[in-house]
């Protein structure tokens, strides 16, 4: 008998019929599964920069979200010839890179009518025109808000809460789920008796969120926490069987996920629940001991020595000449001799060129902020003021040093901006502590702090690190910027430090593993310097700095791409960072000779522990001739 023919014909069989046979899979279903994962009958998930929904009906198509854009090249597969419309969750690059090309191709496009606008000018093409100022996180005027796509598609429909929209044979429902951006959607579909509900960035398997600053959208304040409370409800209504987000895995059993999401979410709001005693004083200057002035209409703090020189803590616009003229005849002080401002906001700093000017006074600068005042352009921030400011000593972290008479030691107080500082003052045989902005009472007698992650903050840091430093300064009277000066009774520094570490953990335990950082600090990744101005045909050096939080390495690459005519050395630049490292990598790009005057864009695909971040970060190249 011949065996051999027999065990290679038996072979082939096996091979031919695999593709037949259940749990068996042929090459052809092998590369759909890789490329596609089936949901339902006729839905499918295509993953790219963010999870991207098909509803196939024949050779056509409708998209919940784009991503990238990549899967064009990937429908053929499952037999889609083209794409009639993309509806979209909210308006984040993630979701509407492609949309643009998708566009092109044919397909409509539809997402939130109060969210339309960020996506409805497709007219609008780098370079882009110069603005008079930045605004805040580095963001060009009129753009609306961070993360919103440069290239963007026009719109075809505007979606409305409780609008039913049929395509085919498939009946989608608008669902407003406010929380993760003020105008985002979630979609429910019926499915072969199943609800689906596509849910966007509201919910991640697991019951967390992508990230905290998305749902900060009110300056210091956390409106997306109470919205999402009031979207989880609405999902948990529709009865859907299963949700499907737009990053991570499916959602199989809904409600065991929304109650964890839900607990989690007033935990945190819980930990914000508190209200600011009231501000009795917005104008007057305040004398809080015989050497020591509160200005109520500015954010200015005055220490006088008794050879009658001032130093000012923290110099904005409003403490302007005339009101120095005013400060010196009320309390006897000829000369303003140091400025030390506290943070980079404007309001803090945008006075101190003219009073160091006509008052011949040194500015004293804490080490870490130092950079951000001479070279503001380099860094994506908030409140910019675009001015650079000359300092004339850096002061060190803990330094404690001699001025009038008086001891002073400099602290970190990161709560409000990761480059704040506090300064510790004894005066008039008190202790004072000044601490500008992010610290302050309560109605209740309680030391608090509102946080706003794009001030560029770290859960590392960040309340914990501030809560220290009131430990170790210890102080008897606060000065803040905003507030009404306050006593510290000897337990409030610790229930102030308890309540810190509760509130840290509240918000690591919201946000999804394993990275929780990466969705608190939106500047883990970013170009340095982010602002730059050249002429045409010029080449500039930029780094990507990468800030590994983990405690282990990570390998990955960027893409670099750009909105305007830029040329780069590489497009793709592999990296490797070590544990807990903070690295730049070098950059090199060119403007064309022909490049039109304006602000030409620099952004990146960045792959980071697996994930693919698209045009995370971004960089301007401002022409000027």
């Amino acid at each position: 008998m011949n065996f051999r023919g027999i065990f290679i014909k038996v072979i082939t069989y096996t091979v031919l019929l695999s593709g037949f046979l259940p749990g068996v899979k042929s090459a052809e279903n092998s590369l759909l599964e890789s490329n596609f994962k089936k949901i339902a009958p006729d839905v499918y998930l295509f993953q790219d920069i963010c999870n991207v929904y098909v509803l196939k009906s024949g050779t056509t198509a409708l998209l919940i979200d784009a991503g990238s854009g990549k899967i064009k090249d990937y429908l053929p597969d499952i037999g889609v010839e083209n794409v009639e419309w993309v509806f979209h969750t909210h308006y984040h690059r993630d979701q509407c890179l492609g949309s643009f090309m998708l566009k092109q191709a044919g397909a409509k496009i539809a997402i939130g009518a109060s969210e339309a606008g960020l996506l409805g000018n497709p007219e609008e093409n780098a370079p882009f025109s110069l603005p008079e100022k930045f605004l805040l996180n580095g963001e060009l005027p009129g753009w609306g808000t961070r993360l919103a796509p440069f290239k963007t598609p026009g719109i075809d429909k505007k979606l409305t809460h409780g609008e039913v929209f049929r395509w085919k044979e498939f009946t989608i429902t608008t669902i407003s789920t406010l929380g993760h951006t003020q105008g985002s959607n979630s979609f429910l579909v019926e499915v072969n008796g199943q609800k689906l509900c596509f849910t966007g960035d509201l919910i991640m398997n697991g019951g967390y969120v992508r990230d905290f600053y998305s749902l900060q959208w009110v300056y210091l304040q956390n409106p997306g926490v109470d919205t999402s409370l009031v979207s989880l409800n609405k999902i948990t209504k529709t009865g859907a069987d299963i949700l499907l987000p737009s990053h991570g895995e499916i959602i199989e059993s809904p409600q065991e996920h929304i109650d964890l999401l839900t607990a989690r979410l007033l935990r945190v709001k819980d930990a914000f629940n508190y209200n600011r005693a009231g501000r009795w004083n917005w104008s007057q200057l305040v004398q809080v001991s015989e050497h020591v002035i509160q200005d109520g209409g500015s954010t200015t703090q005055i220490v006088v020595s008794e050879n009658g020189k001032a130093l000012l803590f923290d110099c904005g616009k409003e403490f302007s000449l005339e009101r120095l003229k005013e400060a010196k005849a009320k309390f006897g002080f000829d000369r303003v001799d140091v400025i030390i401002p506290s943070h980079w906001h404007y309001d803090h700093v945008d006075g101190i060129e003219a009073i160091a000017d006509a008052e011949g006074a040194e500015v004293w600068v804490w080490e870490g902020l130092a950079e951000y005042l001479e070279h503001p352009e380099r860094f994506p921030t908030t409140c910019w003021t675009g001015q650079s400011i000359e300092i004339d000593r850096v002061l060190k972290e803990n330094e404690t040093f001699e001025w009038g008479g008086y001891s002073f030691q400099v602290y970190h107080h990161p709560v409000h901006t990761e480059q704040q500082m506090g300064l510790y003052a004894k005066v008039d045989g008190l202790d004072f502590y000044l601490v500008a902005d992010g610290t302050g009472y309560t109605r209740d007698g309680r030391i608090r702090s509102p946080i706003h992650c794009y001030n560029g903050l770290s859960l590392n840091s960040g309340i914990i690190k501030t809560a220290q430093s009131f430990l170790k300064a210890s102080p008897y009277i606060c000065l803040p910027a905003h507030s009404n000066v306050f006593a510290v009774a000897p337990d409030d520094k610790y229930e102030f430090y308890n309540w810190s570490v509760v509130t840290t953990d509240a918000i690591r335990a919201l946000l999804s593993p394993p990275i929780q950082d990466l969705g608190f600090d939106p500047y883990w990744v970013s170009f340095y310097p982010v602002r730059t101005k050249i002429k045409s045909g010029q080449e500039v050096k930029k780094n990507i700095r990468l800030k590994n939080y983990t405690k282990n390495p990570v390998t990955g690459h960027f893409k670099l791409k750009s909105y305007g005519d830029i040329a780069f050395e590489n497009e793709i630049i592999n990296y490797t960072l070590n544990p807990g490292e903070t690295k730049d990598f070098p950059v090199r790009i060119r403007v064309e000779n022909f490049a039109g005057k304006g602000i030409h864009i620099v952004t990146a695909d960045i792959e980071f522990n697996g994930q693919v971040f698209g045009e995370y970060p971004q960089a301007y190249i401002e022409l000027d001739e």
